[in-house]
C-alpha cells in the first residue's frame, strides 16, 4: 500500500469503527450486506436481472435498477460521511462496489450516465453534489459518457421521515431538462434514442428518479434505469 503526504497529516479512519488506514477497514467491509438478487425499481421485489417487471412498468417509468448493497450499517455512515464531510475519496469504494456487483444485471450496452441534481441552493451550501461525484468516478472507471443533462428547479424538502405518496408528491415538477451549461465541465446530451443510467447515492422509495424518468423519457430517452450504492 503506497501512501502519500496527505495520509500522513490527515490520516484515514474507518467510518464505522474509526480504526486508522482507510475510510472503511476489512472488518467493517466484510459486514456490509449486498443485494444478492437484483429487485423491481417499482415494487422491490426480485426481479431477473434488475428490470422493472412487466406488471409495474409504466410508459414514462424506470425500466430497471442497479443498487449494489444495503443503506445500513458501514454503507450508511460512509454515505454521510460523502455528503456533509466532503470525503470525496470514498466515492472509490462506492464505484467498486457497484463495479462487483454489476453481473447481476442485465444492462443496455451503450449507455449515458446522468446523475440526479441538486438544487442550486443546495449545491452551493454543499459545495459539491455527491451524485455527480460518484457519477464521474463510475464513468472514468467503466469509459462511458456522462451528461449534466437535468436540473432541478424545485427546492423539495427533505424526503426523510415522507410516506411513500408523499415522496412522489413532494418532487412532481422539481426536475426539467438543462438547456446550456453552466460550468465549462458540464456536458449536456440529446437523450433522444438514447439508454440512460441515473446516478444517485440511494434509493429507497424511488420517487426521485421516478420523476427524473418521466422528463428524460418524454423527452425521447429509449430506456432510463436507476443505479445507487444502496437500497434504503
Amino acid at each position: 500500500m503506497v501512501f502519500s503526504l496527505l495520509d500522513f497529516l490527515f490520516p484515514k479512519r474507518c467510518v464505522s469503527c474509526h480504526q486508522l488506514g482507510g475510510y472503511l477497514c476489512e472488518d467493517c467491509f466484510s459486514k456490509i450486506e449486498l443485494i444478492e438478487k437484483p429487485v423491481c425499481p417499482v415494487c422491490q421485489r426480485q426481479a431477473f436481472g434488475g428490470k422493472t417487471h412487466p406488471g409495474c412498468r409504466t410508459q414514462f417509468g424506470l425500466d430497471g435498477l442497479v443498487v449494489a448493497c444495503r443503506y445500513q450499517g458501514p454503507v450508511k455512515k460512509a454515505i454521510a460521511k460523502i455528503k456533509y464531510k466532503w470525503t470525496y475519496d470514498i466515492a472509490n469504494i462506492f464505484t467498486d462496489l457497484i463495479g462487483a456487483n454489476l453481473w447481476k444485471f442485465d444492462l443496455p450496452k451503450d449507455l449515458t450516465l446522468v446523475p440526479v441534481p441538486l438544487h442550486s441552493k443546495r449545491l452551493y451550501w454543499r459545495g459539491f453534489n455527491q451524485a455527480r461525484v460518484l457519477a464521474e468516478r463510475l464513468a472514468k472507471k467503466f469509459n462511458v459518457p456522462i451528461a449534466d443533462t437535468m436540473i432541478r428547479i424545485i427546492e423539495t424538502k427533505s424526503q426523510v421521515g415522507l410516506k411513500k405518496d408523499d415522496r412522489h408528491k413532494n418532487v412532481r415538477g422539481a426536475f426539467v431538462l438543462r438547456l446550456a451549461p453552466l460550468a465549462q465541465d458540464e456536458i449536456i446530451a440529446d437523450v433522444r434514442g438514447k439508454d440512460i443510467i441515473l446516478v444517485d447515492d440511494v434509493f429507497t422509495s424511488g420517487a426521485t428518479m421516478a420523476e427524473c424518468a418521466k422528463v428524460l423519457k418524454r423527452a425521447g430517452a429509449k430506456t432510463v434505469w436507476a443505479m445507487a450504492v444502496a437500497l434504503g
